[in-house]
């Protein structure tokens, strides 16, 4: 599994480790999918990057799932039902 080393909030190295490891490395915090690089801070809940969150890219895809459906329906097309 990948890990992030912490070292005062910011992200100083990446490593994988067997998570049965871990305890070994107090400052490791586990990844999840996050894409996290050296230099993201790690605010106890979630990695940031340059003030925004880093997400997985299942959230990004969500994200940006989200955003082409509101803009869908400011142009007044509806996904829902069929069409009409």
């Amino acid at each position: 599994m990948n890990y992030a080393l912490i070292e005062n909030g910011v992200v100083t190295n990446l490593i994988w480790l067997y998570p049965a490891n871990a305890a070994e490395f107090p400052g490791a915090v586990p990844l999840g999918g996050v894409p996290a690089a050296i230099g993201d801070t790690w605010d106890g809940e979630c990695f940031c990057r340059n003030g925004e969150r880093v997400l997985t890219p299942a959230q990004r895809a969500a994200d940006d799932a989200r955003d082409m459906r509101d803009a869908l329906s400011l142009l007044g097309v509806s996904l829902e039902g069929g069409e009409g």
